[in-house]
């Protein structure tokens, strides 16, 4: 059984290790596409920039996504963890939800609208309080409002 335990514990401290390291650390502009995989693995989505780059995005430890911003020949740009307050001012009613999926990246989960129609789509933040952004998306695709954040249910439920 203790041996067991140890496996486990193991185990979990490389998983633990192998998320702390999907962030862009300590690259710098210009560094090469290879670099950037070495330092954040696999890219969540991708998606295409008006000057032939692209905008790769990576879920980083915890509450962050990362986006990096290459260049047509895969060098690196910017990056920036795009979960945040400051962030989440630049959604505006209207957006398309792939211009929202290029600013924020993919919800953390997703609800029906209700009788709104479309989707609630929800984002976790590093925050000292206990909420989420939530944003609606309607039918055709595009943001009702500006999103705010809400209490995250999470929080409402009994600890054990």
């Amino acid at each position: 059984m203790r041996k067991h335990v140890l496996t486990c514990l193991a185990v979990a401290m490389v998983l633990v290790a192998g998320c702390a390291s999907v962030s862009p650390g300590d690259l710098k502009p210009g560094a090469s596409a290879a670099e950037i995989s070495a330092q954040m693995g696999t890219p969540r989505a991708t998606y295409a920039l008006p000057n032939g780059g692209k905008r790769l995005e990576f879920r980083g430890r915890g509450p962050r996504t990362y986006m990096v911003d290459v260049d047509a020949s895969g060098r690196l740009v910017a990056s920036v963890q795009v979960l945040n307050v400051d962030n989440f001012r630049n959604i505006v009613p209207g957006m398309t939800s792939e211009q929202v999926l290029m600013t924020l990246g993919q919800p953390d989960s997703t609800e029906p609208g209700g009788r709104l129609g479309g989707q609630f789509w929800f984002w976790h933040f590093q925050n000292i309080q206990c909420q989420w952004f939530q944003l609606h998306i309607g039918a055709d695709g595009r943001t009702i409002g500006t999103g705010a954040p809400a209490a995250n249910p999470a929080c409402d439920a009994p600890s054990a």
